[in-house]
């Protein structure tokens, strides 16, 4: 046999092209970072694709809320039930449980994104006001006062993982 790098036979227990990279990292930990990844992307896109001397501070936060809100009704929850099996219980990430084909679904989750942007943004804002620098005070300098798109991000699952925690523990209680 060939002793090549390439041989195909030699099994030393990785394979590259193995459908189940990300099996070994927690449901939790990918929800969670998707959750992250999306409400940053949006505010980035919103807040920095729309140039402030066109749009006004409202303006941008109702892109915000709607493509906020149209994420995580069409693109987290689905996620998150797809993801559910009988290993990895993954309903209990949800914000809410409603019956998804539902017009009641689309408005929870835009109540949800209005809560979320409103308490994050609002959060942040005051952090600042009391002297502690976001993310992007840190990384751009102490003289952009804003809002950027990490700290947002962290934010939001911080208060994601709080209305989580809360829902779960509503509905134990209820069970009971």
């Amino acid at each position: 046999m060939s002793k090549s790098k390439n041989n195909p036979n030699k099994n030393d227990g990785f394979n590259p092209y193995g459908i189940d990279k990300l099996s070994n990292i927690k449901p939790g930990v990918k929800i969670g970072f998707m959750k992250f990844w999306l409400s940053g992307a949006v505010f980035f896109m919103s807040f920095t694709a729309l140039s402030a001397s066109v749009y006004d501070v409202l303006d941008r936060m109702l892109f915000l809320f709607l493509l906020l809100g149209l994420g995580i009704e069409y693109i987290l929850n689905k996620v998150i039930i797809w993801m559910n099996n009988d290993n990895q219980k993954t309903l209990k990430y949800l914000p809410f449980h409603l019956k998804r084909s539902s017009m009641l679904s689309l408005f929870a989750s835009m109540g949800y994104a209005a809560i979320m942007i409103l308490a994050s943004y609002f959060f942040i804002e005051f952090i600042m006001s009391i002297g502690i620098p976001s993310i992007g005070m840190i990384m751009f300098g102490f003289d952009y006062k804003a809002v950027d798109a990490i700290s947002f991000g962290l934010v939001y699952l911080g208060f994601d993982y709080i209305w989580v925690l809360a829902k779960n523990y509503l509905l134990l209680k209820l069970k009971k």
